[in-house]
């Protein structure tokens, strides 16, 4: 049978003999009891002290390993004003909201407080932006949030768990935290590894074997390869309690975008072209090379979009030629 890591401890020691005079009439309780020929040993079974490695203030911070292991870098994050009004931040800050001003949901039902939520679509479609934004504006509304931001490129579920369970303290004025969990079922690293592997470390994560989240937790996750999670990882509710495909910014939103980003107005014309035929995918990304093109090249908003339009139908046949040939059977889907 195996018995928690501790050991016993030597508390009293006494001899036979002072039993017989009287000067000892009573032995105190113990866990553990031998004698010899003249003495009783009376052993006391003591687990070792909790070990903690961290004091986690409010604030935000990025897990990394070094030669000591586990470490938390501070993190600032950038102004994303731009994103005030975008559809997929705003749902986020929303699922966010709603689950840490119901917490006595979870007190009347005996759940763990904490919600997921996953965040996938392919690259360059303002994760990132969406992540900093939702995280700058919870930490404004209460100064006691705490977000860590976990690499699973580079840091094991087990090393994780063990942070927020056992090898950390949480100081008084942390109210809430924001758990963001980078890139899972993606990346050459998963590529090498097993991944029920990495699925199982999420999993016993999220459904909190061997973890205790010591104060209310909101779960933001993402991906770019959704098709690489194991179904159990993904559909299932209380692991990721919504998955949330970050879509292109609609053309309103383009408008909105390009203005913050070329620091200007935007005259009639490039409005318009914002909204032509094949623009329906451009993300940020896309929007900010159209600034940087034009200004670099002295060229339109026009004639940008239209070489970036050209480019990805050019990109699109060629990928696809070139996946038929090798039998992919690999469709690029609209």
């Amino acid at each position: 049978m195996a018995i928690d890591e501790g050991k016993f401890v030597l508390k009293k020691q006494t001899a036979f003999k002072d039993m017989a005079t009287g000067q000892v009439t009573e032995l105190p309780e113990s866990d553990l009891c031998f004698q010899d020929g003249e003495n009783i040993y009376q052993y006391k079974f003591e687990k070792p002290e909790e070990d903690i490695s961290y004091e986690i203030e409010p604030g935000s911070f990025v897990l990394s390993k070094g030669m000591q292991g586990i470490q938390l870098k501070k993190l600032e994050f950038k102004p994303r004003t731009l994103l005030d009004t975008a559809t997929n931040t705003a749902r986020i800050i929303k699922e966010a909201n709603t689950f840490f001003s119901r917490l006595h949901v979870y007190e009347k039902l005996c759940r763990p407080k904490q919600r997921g939520v996953l965040l996938f679509s392919s690259p360059g479609m303002g994760k990132t932006s969406a992540i900093e934004k939702v995280c700058s504006d919870l930490m404004t509304e209460d100064k006691g949030t705490v977000v860590i931001v976990w690499p699973t490129s580079e840091i094991d579920a087990d090393d994780i768990v063990k942070l927020l369970s056992t090898n950390s303290r949480y100081k008084a004025e942390c109210t809430r935290m924001v758990l963001i969990i980078e890139d899972i079922g993606g990346g050459e690293r998963e590529s090498h590894r097993s991944q029920a592997a990495v699925d199982s470390g999420l999993l016993n994560l999220l459904d909190g074997v061997g973890v205790i989240f010591k104060i209310p937790t909101f779960i933001i996750a993402t991906t770019n390869h959704p098709e690489n999670l194991l179904a159990s990882l993904a559909d299932r509710p209380g692991r990721f309690d919504l998955m949330l495909k970050l879509t292109p910014p609609n053309h309103q939103e383009k408008i909105a975008l390009m203005k913050f980003i070329s620091k200007r107005e935007l005259t009639a014309e490039e409005e318009t072209c914002l909204g032509l035929k094949g623009t329906e995918e451009f993300s940020i990304a896309h929007l900010e090379e159209v600034a940087v093109r034009a200004e670099l090249h002295d060229k339109s908003y026009a004639e940008v979009v239209e070489e970036l339009i050209k480019h990805k139908e050019l990109f699109k046949r060629d990928f696809e030629d070139r996946s038929r040939s090798i039998g992919m059977g690999i469709g690029y889907n609209d």
